[in-house]
């Protein structure tokens, strides 16, 4: 959808999730802007931070031989819109460096060539309790 609504950012997000457990890097492309940072912050204070392609990179090496529809769980916290910026708070379980893992992330959208685009998302991974 080409459009600044929360409907439009609502399938966004669900695009952005598919992509990812499906390692569809040509859809990541699309939806993550050039400039876009990502950072996780660990249970135990560890920062990573990774641009697009190191962290595309990733997603596609975490979820290389995994069925994507094991993946799909989320729970959207809060959406947003105002003019053309969206912010999303969701709550996934994925398998990121091993076991499943619960993140929280804070996703920053720009609405930039008839598009919604990722330019940065704040994440908090710990380990998920339903996979210890």
């Amino acid at each position: 959808m080409t459009e600044k609504t929360e409907t439009a950012l609502r399938a966004r997000i669900d695009e952005l999730m598919k992509a990812g457990v499906s390692a569809d890097m040509e859809t990541l492309d699309k939806i993550y802007h050039d400039n876009i940072v990502v950072m996780d912050l660990s249970i135990d204070g560890r920062l990573m931070t990774l641009e697009k392609n190191d962290f595309m990179a990733l997603l596609k090496e975490t979820f290389r031989d995994k069925t994507p529809e094991d993946h799909m769980w989320s729970k959207i916290h809060s959406l947003t819109v105002t003019g053309d910026r969206g912010h999303v708070l969701i709550s996934r379980r994925i398998p990121v460096g091993g076991p499943n893992m619960m993140i929280d992330l804070s996703i920053d959208f720009v609405f930039e060539d008839g598009r919604w685009q990722v330019v940065r998302e704040v994440n908090f991974s710990r380990p998920d309790q339903k996979a210890a």
